[in-house]
């Protein structure tokens, strides 16, 4: 028999299905991405040590998703920190939806500048760590967070595990080159999730578990498909950032759109994965 999903659960991804559209720009894809791997992540939240009762903080919590699955869960009180105060708002405003103001509740602040008084069971982070210049600095704060013997869970991207058939028309693939330079600087770094094992233990937290989450698709793909559109607009949005470094030109950049889109439909083979990471705090 299948598991029953918590009431606040089923109202969550109602949520993000109607939500996601309407989301400002830089969230639109991570609400598609947590919609489309929740059932993944939600087993994964399920296999951490409990922390029934206990107290979790989300570092780096955005629109609080995760932080409500974890408190539906694991049956425990979450905070989430971000320095986003937009993005917060949102986060408030689902909370209300969801009526769980007594177990999720959020608080603007910098994950690298806030100190921790050991009071949290569990300190949890998804996709945060590829924007964070310094990973042991990181994780040497995380710890100031987690009392002994509590964990840290973190999940992240490696676009080292990104496999595309056929392949794409050249002038896409490097354009594709270009924004991932352009990510190495302000916006992050896609192949983070392989530095985090070492940057973690290096901090002094024991490494208990790595688990690489695939995500595969194979079928007919159309132009007009959403995960197509939004290839072009995570890059379309900082071409202009783009063009300033010397990274592309306008006319590569309109060839590059003109080529990918005239290569569909096609069959696709498409397989990306992130990484997720468990460590205890001696």
């Amino acid at each position: 028999m299948e598991k029953a999903i918590p009431p606040a659960l089923s109202w969550l991804d109602q949520w993000l299905s109607r939500s996601w559209t309407t989301a400002p720009a830089d969230y639109q894809w991570l609400l598609l991405q947590t919609l489309a791997t929740a059932a993944s992540r939600r087993a994964w939240i399920e296999s951490w040590p409990s922390v029934a009762d206990g107290l979790v903080i989300d570092l780096g919590c955005g629109p609080g998703i995760m932080a409500q699955e974890i408190a539906a869960l694991k049956s425990c009180r979450v905070v989430g920190y971000d320095r986003d105060a937009v993005i917060l708002d949102m986060a408030q405003s689902l909370n209300h939806l969801l009526d769980q103001g007594a177990a999720v509740r959020f608080r603007v602040a910098d994950v690298l500048e806030e100190e921790g008084n050991g009071e949290a069971n569990a300190v949890v982070s998804r996709f945060v760590t590829q924007y964070i210049p310094d990973l042991s600095r990181f994780f040497r704060q995380v710890k100031t967070h987690v009392a002994p013997g509590g964990f840290v869970a973190i999940e992240d991207v490696d676009d080292g595990y990104l496999i595309e058939y056929p392949e794409p028309p050249s002038a896409w693939k490097a354009a594709v080159g270009a924004f991932q330079r352009y990510q190495q600087g302000p916006g992050g770094d896609r192949f983070v999730g392989r530095k985090l094992a070492e940057a973690g233990v290096q901090a002094g937290l024991r490494l208990v578990g790595v688990a690489l989450n695939p995500s595969v698709y194979a079928g007919q793909m159309e132009m007009q498909d959403v995960t197509v559109q939004f290839d072009i607009e995570r890059i379309d949005r900082v071409v202009p950032q783009m063009i300033q470094q010397g990274l592309i030109t306008e006319q590569a950049w309109i060839l590059a759109k003109s080529e990918y889109r005239a290569s569909f439909p096609h069959f696709s083979y498409v397989s990306s994965a992130t990484m997720r990471l468990l460590f205890l705090v001696p």
